[in-house]
């Protein structure tokens, strides 16, 4: 089982790197993949070769054969923390937001360096499109600065997205500062009543457990969840990320 478990961890993380060279993506995360991979089938194959040894009586092959077993039911309940978890990120995704909040804040997230917005970006954009038509008095804000390979703000680029799809410019605050979720969150409340305003936030579903629980410790009282769609071949990589921010941010004192 470890060393099947192992060979499909080492295929997806092949795959995504693939992937993630053709786009010329920014990320290596997709490390991971190929480290659990690793670890998972060397285990496996550790367990079958010292198996028969450990029974002829052999105290050192049973002492090394405890130690496998024992590393290798950390990295399975580690996997299994990791699936629980994973579950309760998707679950909040499936809420249904409620109608007429007052306003909403899409999360940033990468621009490409023709100044569009890239799949994630575009999918948090056409679902704050999707509910700003629906809420003709939900008024938005756009938030995100500029990463170092970026040739502008995202909150500049999302705005601009949103006014060439209908969306009036004067429904649009820009926050342009923040450069991690946390900030998205604590920059952008400037712009709203934290204690009183109805506020939906926009992100792709696999972060929006971390956004809702980062903008109620930030001071929002009434914050709801707007998910977005996200690609599905990417959703391992990304919940598997998701639940190590969970970890880095509660460590943090964030959410």
């Amino acid at each position: 089982m470890l060393i099947v478990l192992g060979a499909v961890c080492l295929g997806y993380g092949c795959a995504l790197a693939r992937a993630m060279h053709r786009v010329r993506s920014r990320s290596r995360f997709h490390m991971v993949w190929l480290v659990l991979g690793t670890a998972l089938a060397v285990l496996g194959i550790l367990l079958h070769a010292l198996a028969p040894t450990a029974l002829e009586d052999n105290a050192a092959c049973r002492m090394a054969l405890t130690a496998v077993r024992a590393a290798s039911g950390m990295l399975l309940a580690l996997m299994a923390a990791f699936v629980l978890l994973s579950c309760r990120i998707m679950a909040t995704a499936r809420r249904t937001p409620p109608a007429e909040l007052d306003v909403i804040i899409v999360l940033g997230a990468q621009v490409r360096r023709d100044g569009l917005p890239t799949k994630a970006l575009r999918f948090r954009l056409e679902a704050a499109r999707a509910y700003l038509r629906k809420h003709p008095r939900t008024r938005v804000v756009v938030s995100g600065g500029q990463g170092p390979d970026e040739p502008e703000t995202e909150a500049s680029a999302m705005a601009r997205w949103l006014v060439q799809h209908g969306v009036n410019k004067q429904r649009i605050t820009l926050e342009d500062a923040s450069t991690t979720t946390a900030e998205n969150i604590a920059f952008a409340s400037q712009f709203i009543d934290m204690n009183r305003e109805h506020v939906g936030i926009v992100t792709n579903d696999f972060h929006l457990y971390r956004a809702l629980r980062i903008a109620r410790r930030a001071g929002v009282a009434h914050a709801y969840g707007i998910s977005a769609y996200s690609t599905p071949w990417y959703l391992p990589n990304n919940l598997l990320r998701e639940c190590c921010a969970v970890i880095k941010n509660v460590y943090a004192g964030t959410m």
